[in-house]
């Protein structure tokens, strides 16, 4: 059984292989428009409209990761998430924080849970997490820590 050399590294699993996915780092943007009223957002971006690392949709997609914490008992959904990203013509992106404004006030929306899709998990070896998907629809997604700034890329044909 191969397990990944460093921590914190995501490799889609296919038939035993660790296959690399796309790595990024997110480049936080931050929008506001209007005039007397404003609509803000706040995202991390990722360049490039698809990553290059693509899949088949229809079928489970397994991931593992090595952990500091495979041997302990602390629950992986709490450190590893699976999302999916919105896209744009030459980006993608996770929405970080959106709002409003106007002369009487002003909110904001922090949506932690932001895209995130459901996963098991179960341990891989002695030092690494699997994480498992059902089926994907087509698009564009990343594996990452839960608030994480690096994020590993795939998509979904």
């Amino acid at each position: 059984m191969t397990e990944p050399e460093f921590a914190d590294v995501f490799f889609r699993l296919d038939a035993g292989k660790l296959i690399p996915l796309e790595r990024q780092t997110a480049v936080i943007q931050g929008k506001a428009s209007g005039f007397i009223v404003m609509s803000m957002k706040s995202a991390s971006e990722f360049p490039g409209a698809k990553s290059p690392v693509r899949f088949t949709s229809g079928q489970p997609i397994g991931f593992v990761v090595r952990t500091i914490l495979a041997s302990t008992t602390v629950d992986p959904s709490t450190l590893y998430v699976l999302r999916k990203l919105g896209m744009k013509k030459k980006s993608r992106e996770l929405i970080i924080m959106s709002g409003h404004a106007s002369p009487l006030g002003a909110s904001t929306n922090s949506p932690l849970a932001q895209g995130v899709l459901p996963v098991e998990f179960s341990r891989y070896g002695a030092s690494s997490i699997k994480m498992t998907a059902a089926a994907l629809q087509p698009g564009e997604y990343a594996v990452s820590r839960q608030f994480g700034q690096t994020v590993f890329c795939f998509g979904v044909d």
